[in-house]
C-alpha cells in the first residue's frame, strides 16, 4: 500500500480513538506496527508510559525519528519483534492500515500475538473496501483472539473501521 495523505486532525482524532482502546488500570505499552506512512504516535504518547514504533519497511521507520527524544518512545526494528524479550511486553498492539496489503496475514497475527500480554489487546485500522472488515476478523478469530468490538467512523471522506480483540 502507497503512503498515505492523510491530515493532522484526522490522525488526532485517531489516534485519540486508539487512546482510548488503552486500559489504565491494565497497563499503558503500546507498540504501533506497521502503519503505511501515517502514524498517530504523538496522539498517543501522552496516553500510554511507553511506546515502541516499528514497521515492516525499514524506510518508513525514518519517519519515526522526531520521537526519538522522547523517552517514552522506542523505535524497534521489525526484524527484531521476534526476539524473546519482546513477547509478552505489550499492553496493545495496534496497526493503522498496515494489514491491509500483507500477504501472509495470519502468520503476522500469529507474530504480533506473542508480543501481546495476556488480557491484552489488538486494534487494526483500515478502510472497509475490499471486505477487510470480515477477512479481519476472521484471520484474528483464527488466531485465538475474542471480545471483538468494531467501530466506524470516517477518514478523509472515506468509511474507515477500527477493530479491536482481546487475547
Amino acid at each position: 500500500m502507497e503512503k498515505l495523505m492523510i491530515s493532522g486532525s484526522s490522525l488526532d482524532e485517531l489516534g485519540m480513538m486508539i487512546g482510548n482502546e488503552i486500559v489504565p488500570e491494565f497497563g499503558k505499552k503500546v507498540l504501533e506496527f506497521g502503519s503505511c506512512g501515517c502514524s498517530v504516535a504523538g496522539a498517543v504518547i501522552p496516553q500510554c508510559d511507553y511506546l515502541a514504533l516499528t514497521d515492516k519497511d525499514p524506510a518508513l521507520t525514518e519517519r519515526f525519528s522526531q520521537f526519538s527524544e522522547d523517552n517514552k518512545v522506542q523505535i524497534i526494528p521489525d526484524s527484531e519483534l521476534g526476539e524473546d524479550c519482546y513477547f509478552g511486553r505489550f499492553h496493545l498492539v495496534y496497526t493503522l492500515f498496515g494489514f491491509h496489503d500483507l500477504p501472509h496475514l495470519v502468520d503476522e497475527i500469529m507474530r504480533l500475538r506473542r508480543l501481546i500480554l495476556k488480557g491484552g489487546k489488538i486494534a487494526a485500522v483500515d478502510f472497509t473496501a475490499d471486505g477487510f472488515a470480515g477477512e479481519c476478523t476472521k484471520q484474528l478469530k483464527r488466531c485465538g483472539f475474542q471480545n471483538f468490538k468494531n467501530q466506524t467512523f470516517m477518514i478523509e471522506g472515506k468509511e474507515a473501521l477500527l477493530i479491536t480483540a482481546e487475547k
